[in-house]
């Protein structure tokens, strides 16, 4: 009786209770809408940082890692090559040589990373081939042919067929220089990382320092993100003369923000209720003023304290999750819309989210988990909320009450 009469209760003002139901379901859709594109942007940046810059696992000659150098190499490399490919945690590597050196042409020079890779070893561990959005994956039929990121191409006013000239030092020491073709243009989600690095084969950088497996970086993609320090431990026990460290040893920062991530957008979202705790604290207290001779009444005749603070608390209650069921129904749908064709960014400047590795077209995500635990939040600031008009109501004097006009 006292949930049908709670119940009841909250639609005697009925304009007034829509009102907030509506007020919450908009703060709360909006709340989740804006934590799914920021959860989708960590997301995807976890993910391109990763799978497509970092990789789960690298491995080096510890010197290398002091001033770059290509003479530090990995000596056993077919040893190590034989074991990642019989490693069932491994899902694909790639071997590289690692030069620094200049990239040139008729119109500038700059500073730039040369990768000498192996063209599928290279597709099947960070997907570099299917990230040309000019030109083709290695030219067939080309010479020296070297793919360039789309930032350091606007850069040198080059396109696919344009001759570049790359400088960089031989195993000696020596400044070497070389003529290459651009056979294709490759765009990721990092401006940064496109402007500071380039693609060449491996056995074209060995023709130029005179040695074959020259393999300075090994980077590893396993299966599950999970399994990097694990496979990281194993090598490091076969391999300690390399320097073996899993992707959150490489890039910390990364990490912090997939660690951080969910714990920021809870905290917006917390906000985002505390905002709406006081609207529905206000409609409350005026729900209860305006009943204080009847509540004083049903006081008078019999029905006890507790009664009239459940009955307080249940009204609450109801009016909150009538408005968060709302909200986040139409916010689960809005996530579902979005979830596979994105949301692009880039009409309101989004394309500047690329120079911090974000990709411009986002696509909202939220777990299921997230859900489970906003319904408790909202139970919580719904209990809060009724504490104090509850208090109001069991402070009244019945004989009081029922004297005001």
């Amino acid at each position: 009786m006292l949930l049908k009469i709670s119940w009841r209760n909250i639609w005697r003002n009925r304009q007034r209770s829509i009102i907030m139901i509506l007020a919450i379901t908009a703060g709360l859709w909006g709340g989740l809408f804006a934590t799914s594109i920021m959860m989708g942007l960590v997301t995807q940046r976890f993910k391109t940082a990763v799978e497509q810059e970092l990789s789960h696992v690298q491995i080096h000659h510890p010197e290398f890692l002091t001033d770059y150098n290509s003479k530090y190499m990995i000596d056993d490399w077919h040893g190590l090559k034989n074991n990642i490919k019989a490693d069932e945690d491994a899902k694909a590597f790639s071997g590289r040589a690692f030069l620094s050196g200049m990239i040139g042409t008729a119109t500038l020079t700059t500073g730039i990373s040369i990768l000498g890779v192996d063209p599928q070893m290279e597709a099947n561990t960070t997907s570099l081939d299917q990230n040309i959005i000019d030109g083709q994956y290695f030219g067939e039929d080309m010479r020296n042919p070297v793919l360039i990121g789309m930032t350091l191409a606007d850069k040198l006013k080059a396109r696919p067929g344009t001759r570049v000239v790359l400088t960089f030092q031989d195993l000696e020491n020596e400044l070497t220089s070389a003529s290459f073709r651009v056979a294709g243009i490759f765009q990721t989600a990092n401006s940064i990382y496109d402007e500071n690095n380039i693609f060449v084969l491996q056995k074209d950088v060995e023709e130029y320092l005179g040695r074959v497996d020259v393999i300075n970086e090994v980077a590893v993609l396993l299966k599950e993100l999970e399994l990097a320090d694990g496979f990281s431990n194993r090598y490091k026990e076969k391999y300690p003369e390399l320097e073996v460290r899993t992707w959150l040893e490489i890039s910390p920062l990364i990490g912090y923000y997939h660690e951080m991530g969910s714990t920021m957008l809870m905290v917006v979202l917390v906000i985002i209720l505390l905002a709406l705790a006081f609207g529905l604290l206000n409609t409350m207290l005026m729900s209860v003023y305006e009943r204080i001779k009847e509540l004083g009444m049903i006081m008078a005749i019999g029905m006890s304290k507790k009664r009239v603070f459940v009955m307080i608390l249940l009204e609450t209650v109801f009016l909150t999750l009538s408005g968060a069921v709302c909200g986040m129904i139409a916010g689960y749908s809005t996530v579902l819309l979005l979830k596979d064709r994105g949301l692009d960014l880039s009409v309101v400047g989004g394309d500047s989210l690329k120079d911090f590795g974000f990709d411009p077209v986002v696509y909202p995500h939220l777990d299921i988990s997230f859900f489970a635990v906003l319904t408790v939040l909202v139970i919580l600031l719904a209990v809060f909320t009724a504490v104090f008009p509850a208090l109001k109501a069991l402070r009244l004097s019945p004989a009081e009450a029922v004297k005001t006009e």
